[in-house]
């Protein structure tokens, strides 16, 4: 749950364009706030640093797909396959704990 809160303050944060809006902001620094204690709570039952892997790589994967559906980012199959090999390490953290 904390790596898709991430993903909302970075879509959020997408839209803040230079501090002009205060609704992005405002979604942005509540969604953070939610996101580092919920990665916080996760890392009471599971160890900090896969905690913290899987925490970013959820954002980063959830972010990336975001990116591509919502705001037409194109990627190559390179950037697609490293993106892959995250995820596959996401995975593989959660089957080892």
């Amino acid at each position: 749950m904390a790596g898709l809160e991430e993903v909302v303050s970075v879509i959020a944060m997408k839209y803040v364009d230079g501090l002009k809006h205060k609704k992005p902001i405002v979604v942005m620094t509540i969604g953070f706030l939610v996101s580092f204690y919920l990665l916080a709570q996760a890392m009471q039952e599971i160890p900090a640093g896969i905690a913290y892997a899987t925490w970013s790589g959820v954002g980063t994967i959830g972010i990336a797909i975001v990116g591509i559906i919502r705001f037409k980012e194109k990627m190559n199959g390179l950037q697609l396959a490293f993106l892959s090999l995250i995820l596959i390490g996401v995975i593989g953290l959660q089957f080892s704990t």
